[in-house]
């Protein structure tokens, strides 16, 4: 008999596992959805979004990317890290999202540091930049370079950028324009001496009787170029475009070559004869005069001609650094004597402390910045060093022989001053606004176009601590600020920190006109020991620390009638 059927399910086993795995991962979210609600994930989801809107605004405002490029870093290795699975706790997964969140909040304060830091390491770095490119324009105004006229403008320009600066790209914009500008002004001195040299053998070419009309037009273009010139690429274009003419010419030159080399002989001849005025040993240099001038006489080809002339050239160049170096000694030696013997010759008594000194004591050695060319003249090397170090003795010299004319002068202080009038137009600042201060005078007297405007009596730097005599220019302006010594305390010149209303920086290391609400006297004697007194005060005073002491009114009064770029001449 056949019994009641039964029936058997076929099962896959594979299939089974699929099914005990899709389970398995639904129970683990399931878990893990229960247990994290998102709220950490959110947090650091947002703290990121946070620490790329720092480094947005970081690098859109010109933070370098290499002081960013650490964080950037972090960030890129904290982004592409992942959460731990845990079967049965978030706890894990909690902790990484709140540990990811705090990463992401410490980049963000740090990202926000380095700005602080690249605003204040560029904002010093573009102070420094525009001071050297001050000085060296100084140095160029004072040489009568009146191509520098523009850069002055440029100063002036990039002066008030920097007072308006506030992200670190506007300090790297004035940082560039300043060290173009400066490359520029150095390059300025070769150039000109090139084109000097054109000159000279054009000169020569004309002695000869020969045709210079071609180069003489050269000779003009390449003056109009360089007049234009204001970047550092325009003066080395020119520099290399007058090397190329000077080698034409050269080449065109040698059929003049006896005439041209007697007139070389000439000034080879010259030029030993002020080598040894300077001191310098020329019997070497005298040895070779002799052999060109026997050469010369002897040579019949063209060749020896060329040889003759080259070797002449060369005798020359070789005299010219010893010429150079002596001539700064020699004049550097007549300015320390100067100094010397009129220091002696001109004293103040003072009766507070029964002491003479000398009235030029800005300019010794010792006490004054005489010392300065001594430094100047050691650290010269090159061609352009050593007519720098010349120039500069030649406008202390002047500015002594400045100081030494308006000492006999008797004009009152408060009028115009035949010495104000003609150191400026030595030093080509008939133009704009110039702050002159008479040392001798304790007395500031301010021109516009030359005019006389306004004078005030002042007090400069004491004996030990003396202003500088020089060309100078306004280049910071700060109303109000705190003074902070530079000296120690303990230090006979240390003071403690001082709120000036108005002043005004015209040399590097801290030399500024400004106000000093703690003085009563001012002019002749005040920068010497003295009772200050008025009213009901009596006490003991000195000269400033350098600076140039004014009332507070009428510090005000220059304050608000000067500017940047202001000329300054001291004397």
């Amino acid at each position: 008999m056949v019994g009641p059927t039964t029936l058997r399910q076929q099962t896959n086993p594979h299939a089974s596992k699929g099914m005990l795995a899709g389970a398995i991962a639904l129970l683990i979210m399931l878990l893990l959805s229960a247990c994290n609600d998102g709220t950490q994930t959110q947090q650091a989801s947002q703290n990121k979004s946070s620490l790329d809107a720092s480094l947005a605004h970081a690098q859109s405002i010109g933070v370098p990317l290499s002081m960013l490029q650490p964080i950037l870093q972090q960030e890129q290795q904290l982004s592409g890290s992942n959460a731990p699975i845990a079967l049965f706790s978030s706890q894990n997964a909690t902790t990484y999202y709140t540990n990811l969140s705090q990463r992401y909040q410490i980049l963000t304060v740090q990202t926000q540091g380095l700005i602080t830091q690249a605003t204040q390491q560029l904002d010093y770095q573009a102070s420094l930049d525009l001071q050297n490119f001050e000085t060296i324009l100084a140095q160029r105004q004072a040489q009568g370079f009146v191509e520098a006229k523009p850069f002055a403008n440029q100063l002036a320009q990039e002066q008030s950028l920097l007072a308006k600066a506030q992200y670190p790209k506007d300090y790297v914009a004035v940082s560039t324009e300043a060290r173009n500008a400066t490359q520029a002004l150095h390059l300025m001195g070769p150039a000109y001496d090139n084109l000097l040299a054109l000159q000279t053998v054009i000169k020569q070419l004309q002695a000869s009787h020969l045709d210079v009309t071609a180069l003489t037009v050269d000779e003009q273009y390449d003056l109009q170029l360089f007049r234009a010139a204001t970047s550092p690429q325009d003066f080395t274009s020119l520099s290399d475009q007058v090397t190329a003419q000077l080698q034409e010419t050269t080449a065109f030159s040698t059929q003049a070559i006896p005439y041209i080399g007697a007139a070389k002989l000439r000034e080879f001849s010259s030029d030993i004869s002020q080598a040894q005025q300077y001191g310098q040993n020329v019997s070497t240099f005298q040895q070779r005069l002799s052999a060109d001038q026997a050469a010369l006489n002897s040579a019949k080809s063209l060749n020896e001609l060329v040889t003759v002339s080259s070797q002449i050239d060369s005798d020359i160049a070789s005299l010219q650094f010893p010429l150079l170096q002596g001539k700064a000694s020699y004049l550097l030696q007549q300015f320390h004597k100067e100094v010397d013997a009129w220091g002696a010759a001109n004293q103040y008594h003072d009766s507070y402390n029964g002491t003479s000194y000398p009235l030029d004591y800005e300019y010794n050695q010792n006490q004054g910045f005489g010392s300065d060319l001594d430094t100047e003249l050691q650290a010269a090397q090159t061609v352009d060093d050593y007519n720098t170090t010349i120039n500069d003795i030649n406008t202390d010299m002047t500015l002594l022989k400045a100081m030494e004319a308006d000492y006999s002068d008797k004009t009152p202080w408060s009028q115009s001053h035949s010495t104000d009038l003609q150191l400026m137009q030595q030093f080509n600042a008939t133009s704009g606004q110039v702050i002159v201060v008479s040392l001798i005078e304790q007395t500031l007297r301010l021109y516009q176009d030359g005019k006389f405007v306004k004078a005030f009596q002042i007090t400069s730097g004491q004996f030990d601590k003396p202003s500088p005599p020089g060309l100078w220019h306004i280049f910071l302006r700060q109303s109000p600020t705190v003074f902070k010594s530079s000296e120690p305390q303990g230090s006979a010149f240390w003071y403690p920190d001082t709120k000036i209303n108005f002043a005004m920086e015209y040399r590097t290391d801290g030399y500024f006109f400004h106000d000093s609400w703690w003085r009563v006297n001012y002019g002749v004697g005040t920068n010497f020991p003295h009772y200050d007194t008025g009213g009901d005060e009596s006490f003991a005073g000195n000269g400033s620390h350098g600076c140039i002491n004014m009332q507070e009114d009428q510090a005000n009064w220059l304050y608000n009638n000067s500017s940047y770029n202001t000329s300054v001449i001291m004397y």
